[in-house]
């Protein structure tokens, strides 16, 4: 419960009406979020005033959380700004930037501020930031080893599946496979929680 005064918000115990001036550790109900006690026992008290309350707004926080629209892993495209597919075919990941752009935008053709097609060169850069796609595998490593280094979580998932294979110029390496895929996971890449599981299914780690 609380007492509102313009310009603040005074806390104030749902049962015996103190504040936060005289109780500063005051804790909201864990079901309903809309009252605070300053202990159990004032929790326990005030309960049979609050119950039909509580379960209503307890069932309402319940029904908003299971009926929100789906987590994708990127959000949305930085170009069209729409939603990206969940299927991996549906979006590209640009490892000059870090950005992972739709498909379409991918594909689209690039044009001048005068609606003209740029030259073929340009038209093999990232959408996004206009550095030109890189030609070989070592540049490539080399991109994505920066992307590393800044914490992103696709590049480190990424270069993990390459030890893991031993392919694109890396050796095979489970346990070193392994970690990235941890450190990817740590970081919310969900992908990485599929090659976990399957590292630990096979008994290569």
């Amino acid at each position: 419960m609380s007492i509102v005064d313009e310009d603040y918000e005074v806390s104030i115990c749902a049962n015996c009406g103190k504040g936060e001036e005289e109780s500063s550790n005051l804790k909201s109900c864990t079901a309903c979020k809309m009252v605070k006690y300053c202990n159990r026992d004032c929790q326990i008290a005030h309960r049979p005033q609050h119950k039909k309350e509580c379960r209503k707004r307890a069932k309402e926080l319940h029904d908003i959380e299971l009926f929100k629209q789906p987590p994708s892993q990127y959000g949305d495209c930085p170009i069209c700004f729409l939603r990206l597919p969940l299927m991996n075919s549906g979006s590209r990941y640009q490892s000059c930037c870090g950005k992972v752009i739709c498909s379409g935008c991918f594909h689209a053709p690039v044009y001048d501020n005068h609606g003209n097609k740029v030259d073929n060169d340009k038209q093999n850069a990232c959408a996004f930031c206009r550095v030109v796609a890189p030609k070989t595998e070592n540049e490539m490593n080399q991109r994505l080893t920066k992307r590393v280094e800044a914490n992103d979580a696709q590049a480190i998932y990424t270069i993990g599946c390459y030890y893991w294979d031993g392919t694109n110029g890396f050796e095979q390496d489970h346990t070193k496979a392994l970690e990235l895929y941890h450190r990817a996971a740590d970081l919310n890449y969900v992908n990485a929680y599929n090659s976990i599981g399957n590292a630990y299914e096979t008994g290569k780690v």
